[in-house]
């Protein structure tokens, strides 16, 4: 098993070098063909949503594409695909940062239904979904 590191994924959204755009596509075939099994983690997926969207200036569509894409790869191995899948719908939605949905996710996740935080944030979450209580300590 392999892991998959950030710069991976993002040379291979981004194509700014050509040789480097044609190794990562050969990669990503050899994983959705089965070649290979890799691996990668939630901070990866949070590190790339991060950068495509402060460095890159991506939009949140075309983030949230390409996320599912990350999400929908056979091959790669994600401990928490589930919480991430569902942290990007949420983001989708509703206009939330990204690890206040992947936290709301993770909470429901855990079969929680509160929050201690002053991220009001949270409250959005709530009145839209109606499932996590936002309390102040």
């Amino acid at each position: 098993m392999i892991f998959l590191d950030t710069n991976i994924f993002l040379r291979y959204f981004e194509q700014e070098d050509e040789e480097i755009a044609l190794r990562t596509s050969e990669l990503f075939k050899r994983l959705t063909n089965g070649e290979i099994n890799c691996f990668t983690n939630t901070m990866v997926v949070v590190e790339i949503i991060w950068v495509l969207e402060k460095y890159y200036k991506w939009g949140k569509e075309e983030v949230c594409e390409n996320i599912e894409l990350i999400l929908s790869t056979p091959n790669i191995r994600i401990a928490e695909r589930n919480i991430l899948k569902s942290a990007v719908k949420t983001y989708k939605s509703i206009n939330i940062d990204f690890i206040d949905a992947y936290n709301h996710a993770y909470i429901k996740a855990n079969n929680a239904s509160k929050i201690f935080s002053y991220d009001k944030h949270y409250d959005r979450l709530n009145k839209s979904l109606g499932n996590i209580e936002r309390l102040v300590p």
